[in-house]
């Protein structure tokens, strides 16, 4: 230990700061020329604790540059050395991170925002970057058009349609000098110092792994979503689909299009092709129900043309435990229940490879398992020591303020109102996300414009309304040019309910002019002209 104390106190006088690992012999860095270092060796430590070889480590000249705006120091090209101090700073519990370093007088507020869902891009979308800098923080550099996204399993849009790069919906995260956008999953918060930790998402292209790094922040918005709900069941995460992300639709699509292909080989038997091309939807949502409806167009319009050898076979069975669509109008869940292709009314027990067990006993084959049965708090917002709501959610007021805690909010699936403001936990839906977004961003730009912007600054300034959602309805696609649209605001109240081609047409319309940029509109309206006129496209790609 006096080792590491004397490397650490030499090197520190030296005004060196440790960084990540170089390679051996050269670093090379912008402005910095290479220099060389003789490589460690444990014979050049003396029994009697002669340290002479500390002396041969040269010291990069000190030159301060910036990487998206993170702050890197020179590095020690003496591996040993590097490693004696990382161990002795361990000892004190206090990790050194490259870092954004916190904003200083006459700089812009900083908004540093957790995610890229639907809460999140609306509130990026509107945030005035003439009062605030903003860091965006998220493992995906887009955002998922998710009503769209069942539609890109089959092929009827493809996969670019409904994915929206951030960098678009606001573009200083790539133009203004002191806005960047972060490719990395945040794994803590400090309240106290406002700074939020963060692992970058890599597949080995940089030096250390994980990469670790720190931001500091003025106010912070989590809008960190949410994960797929499994209950417990055994072998769900092992063996099932969900359908999430855009990467999602693309692992079902390749896997529904490999097993109708698998079928046409010689040899292969009858009970064989019927596992093998059997889709089985777990969750009666409207998720599980657009995906049912779309595999069925699918195989009306394109596996009966195109795969003529096994289109006997392939079949869709949609298992729920109570009611599908249950917040829909009694009479639209009637109708899409005679309208699907088979339903089952029972729940899953467990999940194997190959079959599933239900809660009867009986063992389901299949060939193609989806899950959707709705989400709950990731284990990111389960680690967080903030106050939660009813469901382990991020509790917030009525201003989507995180309560005891200065300059964090929360919105989205990944929050909910806390139990002392009488407020129930609003669903997990695009349009609560959307609208909290909407609402936050106007807050925050009443704050900035009246010099609440940065830290601890925003305590007296009156926010005005609370944040109040109302239902707008909802829509589900069940396939064939069919459709349920219900516009009551409650499950309870009265209101219009529609179902059919005219509910189709609304549910097509209303989302094509949804869909965040005119680009995308663009990529959705030809997609759906191309499937109408050619059909689905039918290659499989990786």
């Amino acid at each position: 230990m006096a080792l590491a104390r004397i490397a650490r106190n030499g090197l520190r006088r030296s005004g060196g700061t440790i960084g990540s690992y170089t390679s051996d012999k050269d670093i090379l860095c912008e402005g910095v020329s290479a220099y060389k270092c003789p490589l460690a060796s444990p014979q050049n430590v003396t029994a009697g604790g002669n340290m002479s070889f500390l002396s041969s480590i040269r010291k990069v000249d000190h030159v301060s540059f910036r990487s998206r705006g993170i702050s890197v120091t020179p590095q020690y090209q003496f591996a040993q050395a590097q490693r004696i101090v990382e161990e002795s700073d361990s000892e004190n519990e206090n990790p050194r991170y490259p870092s954004l370093e916190a904003t200083k007088p006459g700089e812009k507020p900083r908004v540093v925002v957790l995610g890229t869902g639907w809460a999140a891009c609306r509130f990026l979308k509107g945030l005035d970057t003439r009062i605030y800098d903003v860091v965006c923080i998220s493992p995906r550099n887009h955002m998922v058009f998710t009503p769209l996204l069942a539609s890109t399993c089959v092929g009827t849009l493809e996969f670019r349609s409904v994915a929206e790069p951030v960098s678009q919906i606001q573009s200083a995260l790539s133009k203004d000098p002191n806005s960047y956008f972060y490719l990395a999953s945040c794994t803590g918060i400090n309240k106290d110092k406002h700074e939020v930790y963060c692992e970058t998402v890599s597949d080995g292209g940089l030096p250390h792994e994980p990469y670790k790094f720190k931001v500091a922040y003025d106010k912070l918005v989590i809008a960190a979503g949410a994960e797929p709900l499994t209950f417990g069941i055994m072998g769900v995460k092992e063996h099932a689909f969900f359908l999430r992300e855009v990467y999602h639709a693309q692992e079902i699509r390749r896997k529904l299009l490999l097993n109708l292909m698998l079928c046409e080989n010689p040899g292969v038997s009858e009970e064989e092709k019927e596992r093998l091309l059997h889709c089985v939807v777990i969750g009666g949502g409207p998720t599980g129900v657009e995906f049912s409806g779309e595999l069925s167009d699918f195989i009306i319009r394109d596996v009966r043309q195109r795969y003529t050898h096994v289109k006997n076979y392939i079949r869709v069975t949609l298992i729920e435990a109570n009611e599908i669509l249950s917040s829909f109008d009694v009479g639209l869940r009637q109708y899409a229940t005679k309208h699907l292709t088979k339903t089952c009314a029972r729940r899953c027990e467990r999940g194997a490879p190959g079959k599933i067990v239900l809660s009867d006993g009986s063992d389901v084959p299949y060939g193609l398992l989806v899950w959707s049965t709705g989400v709950g708090p990731s284990e990111f917002v389960k680690a967080l020591n903030l106050p939660k709501s009813p469901g382990g959610r991020i509790g917030v007021d009525e201003w989507l303020r995180v309560p005891s805690v200065e300059d964090i909010f929360a919105l989205g699936d990944c929050a909910g109102f806390l139990e002392q403001t009488g407020r129930p936990v609003l669903p997990a839906l695009a349009q609560v996300a959307e609208r909290e977004g909407k609402y936050l961003v106007e807050l925050f730009n009443k704050i900035g414009k009246q010099n609440g912007g940065k830290a601890f600054s925003a305590k007296d300034i009156p926010l005005g309304d609370p944040f109040v959602y109302k239902h707008l309805g909802s829509m589900a696609s069940v396939g064939r040019y069919k459709a349920l649209v219900d516009l009551r605001q409650s499950k309870d109240a009265k209101g219009v309910s529609l179902a059919g081609f005219i509910s189709w047409f609304i549910w097509r319309s209303a989302y094509l002019t949804r869909v965040v940029s005119w680009r995308n509109r663009f990529y959705v309206a030809v997609n759906w002209a191309t499937t109408l006129v050619f059909g689905r496209d039918n290659s499989r790609i990786g």
